[in-house]
């Protein structure tokens, strides 16, 4: 309904061009926010530094093309600045740190700008430039951040429009293989580079706990991994499992700054604010004995390292033997010889004496380790899972208590789409839509906080199966 619009007179044919929307980065979430701009009339530029990535996201799909480029490159700001210039929208899926030179481009040709990442002090301060241009910058619409957003903004508006007080708030969500494919003992597998999320274990958090500010950090002691917890609530309400029951716990930690959503969320009854992430059991108790040990070290060693097996490795770096490094290992963490924790370790390949651990840094061999082992990575035909589960604390309009769970469980598509790249790329692609007919009327930079961007993208994602489960019981 995009390609012409005739008039009442048949010589007079007003022809309206299809919306254009230039995709940056071609990754592995990006297909099903691709698929679903095309199929729905958009004409749709897929750039990538690697234009082989573009073409397969592409393929099979009308109105799209793929082009090479390098955002990142400043010799091609000038076919950067073409490309944004000749598209209605640009949606930048590429590292957060490539969002705010992009969003300046976006400003300085009027065009509308998109992405799934956090808004960071920089991007916010393109507000007013935004809202001058009569253009959205739309942010945080993806799944973390994005749906949880949406999801639970829906129930602060319906609690708040009732006269009740949100005391309490708290968030998980984690990205972790389907029950029916978790089948190593970390309970994990990587789509990329397993370095971010082994370095998770020395970043901050930052969230309020009965009404206290409160901050974990790389100090010993007071680490995402010293202070887990086990999650026991989740329900499960996602599709029917082939082979196994759904897990009854997960650990669960703060993960980033929650403190600043008290204020974003419209929460000042909130004593305590919770935003972090689920994992698998076991992970966090492994996770915490591998910094332990030094193996988060990014200290260049590339010379000690070269030829050097893990066995040997570990030994040198608990005062042990080769021999006996397992036993050495668990008297050096304090663990006894037959826990888990080492059983994982071994698993991975950290006590081979055929491995070697050649690389740059420490980091970096054990990076190699979770690389070269299959079990990390999905085979064809298995699944991931998003896991996502609030639990909101409700003082009623009476002065009644309630406590009210939404909980999403979405599994990938066998031999298809992952739900990481489904959650991601269809929020803010149903957006995009919303926005280029006129449907989402919202200028300057935005989260999908507000009833108008979360109610309709809310509504669609259902169709798509990804549904939210609310229930309400009396107590807290």
């Amino acid at each position: 309904f995009w390609n012409h619009h005739r008039t009442t007179s048949p010589t007079d044919i007003t022809i309206i061009m299809a919306p254009t929307v230039l995709v940056l980065g071609a990754g592995l979430v990006s297909a099903p926010g691709v698929k679903y701009l095309a199929e729905n009339g958009i004409e749709v530029t897929v750039a990538s530094r690697t234009v082989a990535r573009a073409e397969e996201v592409i393929k099979g799909l009308p109105n799209c093309k793929a082009v090479a480029l390098d955002a990142g490159d400043a010799a091609q700001k000038d076919k950067l600045n073409e490309l944004i210039a000749s598209h209605d929208l640009v949606l930048s899926l590429l590292p957060w740190t490539m969002h705010t030179p992009i969003a300046e481009c976006a400003i300085a040709n009027n065009k509308h700008y998109a992405s799934t990442s956090y808004i960071s002090d920089a991007m916010q301060s393109f507000d007013d430039k935004f809202k001058a241009n009569g253009k959205i910058c739309l942010n945080e619409c993806g799944v973390d951040p994005g749906l949880d957003h949406m999801s639970a903004q829906k129930v602060f508006d319906e609690v708040h429009a009732e006269g009740g007080k949100i005391k309490s708030f708290v968030s998980m969500c984690g990205g972790l293989p389907c029950p029916d494919d978790n089948n190593n003992p970390f309970g994990y597998k990587f789509s990329w580079s397993p370095r971010g999320v082994l370095l998770a274990a020395i970043r901050e958090a930052f969230y309020i706990e009965d009404g206290e500010e409160k901050k974990m950090d790389s100090t010993p002691g007071n680490g995402i991994y010293d202070k887990f917890k086990i999650e026991t609530t989740v329900p499960d309400v996602g599709p029917k499992l082939e082979k196994v029951e759904f897990p009854k716990t997960f650990e669960c930690h703060p993960n980033g700054n929650s403190t600043k959503f008290k204020d974003i969320y419209g929460l000042p009854d909130c004593h305590t604010l919770i935003r972090g992430t689920y994992r698998n059991t076991g992970w966090c108790p492994t996770m915490k004995k591998i910094k332990e040990v030094g193996l988060l070290d990014e200290t260049p060693c590339e010379d000690e390292l070269k030829g050097c097996t893990y066995a040997k490795l570990l030994a040198g770096m608990v005062g042990g033997s080769v021999d006996s490094v397992r036993a050495d290992v668990a008297a050096k963490l304090g663990l006894d010889a037959s826990d888990a924790i080492l059983d994982r370790f071994e698993f991975l390949g950290l006590f081979s004496t055929e491995k070697t651990a050649d690389a740059p840094t420490k980091l970096d061999a054990l990076c190699k380790l979770f690389l070269e082992n299959p079990s990390f990575r999905y085979a064809p035909g298995e699944r991931d899972m998003i896991c996502m589960h609030h639990t909101f604390q409700v003082e009623t309009k009476d002065g009644g208590k309630q406590t009210i769970t939404s909980t999403l469980i979405d599994y990938g598509i066998k031999n298809g789409d992952t739900s990481m790249a489904r959650t991601v790329t269809l929020p803010v692609a149903i957006a995009i839509k919303k926005v280029l007919t006129g449907e989402i009327k919202n200028v300057g930079v935005v989260r999908p906080t507000i009833k108008d961007l979360y109610q309709p993208i809310l509504k669609e994602m259902e169709s798509f199966g990804v549904v939210f489960t609310e229930k309400t019981k009396e107590g807290w």
